[in-house]
């Protein structure tokens, strides 16, 4: 009997061979995951910016609408007396940093028994600036307020008031000696936020301007 060799040819990976793959994938991974930390990051960030830009639009075309609309008209309490003040803004001691009277409040055909005017007011607390509105312009003590949160982060507000010649830092529309009978021509909003950035902006002032 004759015997046959058989030649076998092992195949496979060296040990050195198997620790460059495992390095190389390591290097692989870890700019993979650097890549993809960078986009959710970028995306976090835009998303945040994207929302801060949409509230402060939001913000600047309440303002422009309710200031734009504003008329020195005056209207009762809860109890039916006739309010001295029409237009109060700035740093007067009260609850809100605006309180106003407006026109333009839509009421297509009709529909709604009330009528084109709404009480409006501003308010800064802890930081959030929140727009207040009347669901009745003569308000009795149950009408609903509806509030809504504007910007946060607000560090202080300043607000100032051109009536053609000179800016005053308050503005009152009422009888004498609570105010003056006429609105200002321009009012002038400042934001300072808690991250240092700052938002300035001017509007005009009335329905008839």
């Amino acid at each position: 009997m004759s015997a046959r060799n058989t030649n076998k040819t092992e195949q496979g990976f060296t040990l050195v061979e198997v620790m460059v793959a495992l390095f190389l994938f390591s290097i692989l991974s870890a700019s993979s995951l650097a890549v993809l930390t960078t986009t959710i990051q970028s995306k976090t960030s835009l998303e945040a910016k994207s929302k801060l830009l949409q509230s402060r639009t939001l913000m600047r075309v309440l303002l422009k609408s309710d200031f734009e609309n504003a008329i020195a008209i005056p209207k009762t309490d809860e109890f039916g007396q006739i309010q001295p003040v029409s237009f109060s803004a700035g740093e007067n001691g009260g609850e809100y940093l605006i309180t106003l009277s407006r026109t333009g409040w839509d009421n297509p055909g009709g529909i709604e028994r009330r009528s084109n005017l709404q009480s409006v007011s501003y308010s800064l607390k802890a930081g959030v600036l929140r727009r207040h509105i009347h669901a009745r312009f003569n308000a009795l003590t149950t009408t609903p307020v509806l509030e809504q949160e504007l910007l946060h982060g607000i560090r202080s507000a300043r607000l100032t008031f051109f009536d053609g010649e000179y800016w005053v830092e308050n503005w009152v529309v009422g009888e004498p000696p609570q105010g003056v009978k006429n609105l200002p021509k321009l009012a002038g909003v400042e934001f300072v936020f808690d991250n240092g950035d700052n938002l300035k902006q001017i509007f005009y002032v009335g329905a008839d301007q």
